[in-house]
Formats: structure tokens, sequence, C-alpha cells
């Protein structure tokens, strides 16, 4: 157990180190990468299952703050964690996300059938984990909650720092 452990937070990107590549796919099979929105700050907002629930909930509150100032530097990019879905589940799974715009502005969902975002970052279940990474492709932020309270303004003081 510990050999895996050890094996896993070698992969595990920290605060403050270059986020790496990320190339995922949403629920229309349009491609995303990370380095597609390079000299824009990303928030990644990522949840399991029970986690989604309070992805809108971030969204909602980043664009609420950032409206006047900054939303337009900040790309917020939704991330399914979908690691627990069965193979021959996928196809059933995926066509939940197709038009799920209300929660969703973009309407875009990002889906990380192996957990991939979870492996580099590392991640927390039945919450949203959030994800800040700056202009210049290095991780600024790992948290995860309810987007409430002492959770929110700890995302909010890194933001406010890059976007003004």
């Amino acid at each position: 157990m510990l050999a895996l452990l050890a094996h896993v937070a070698a992969f595990l990107v920290t605060v403050g180190n270059p986020a790496g590549p990320i190339v995922l796919a949403d629920q229309y099979d349009r491609e995303w990468r990370l380095s597609d929105d390079r000299g824009r700050v990303i928030l990644l907002i990522d949840g399991d299952r029970d986690g989604n629930k309070f992805n809108s909930a971030w969204g909602r509150a980043v664009r609420d703050r950032y409206k006047d100032a900054g939303i337009e530097r900040l790309k917020i990019a939704y991330v399914a964690h979908l690691s627990s879905v069965p193979a021959f589940m996928r196809g059933f799974v995926k066509g939940k996300f197709i038009s799920k715009d209300p929660a969703h502005p973009s309407g875009r969902i990002l889906l990380d059938w192996k957990g991939a975002i979870a492996q580099q970052f590392g991640f927390r279940e039945n919450v949203s984990n959030v994800y800040v990474i700056d202009r210049d492709g290095f991780l600024r932020y790992a948290g995860s909650g309810q987007a409430t309270g002492a959770d929110a303004e700890a995302l909010f003081r890194v933001l406010d720092g890059l976007l003004h």
C-alpha cells in the first residue's frame, strides 16, 4: 500500500509547479486542451457524482465576484470526474450531459473518464474540487468544498491576485 501511495504522490502536481498537459473531451466529443487557453487564468471545477451538486455554486460565486473586473481574463471549465463509471455505462452517462446548460453557462462539461485531473492535482470525494492555473500554466490553487465561507474566500484570495 505504501508503494502505491508513493507512486501516486510522485505524479501529483503541487501548487507553484507547472500544471502539465491536460486534454479532455466534452459531452459533444470536442477536445479541450489547457494549452489552448494559455494567457488566461483557468479555473477547473471538478466534481464526482455527489460533489457535482456544488459545481454550480462555485461557478456562480466566481462569476458574480469578477463580473465587473476580470471575468474576461478567466476561463471557467467544468469537469465531471467519471473514473468510477464502468465502460459499458459510458454512453448512457455521456448522454446525461447532453444539453445540460442551466447549471453551466458555457454548456460544455469536460468528461474525465480516467480521473486524470484527480491524479494530477489531488481530489476529495463528495465535494467540488477547484484548481486555478495561471496564465503561464502553473498550478496556483488546489482546494475543495461547497463554495461557502472559508472555502470560497481562499479561492478568491488567489484569483484576486491573478486577475487584479
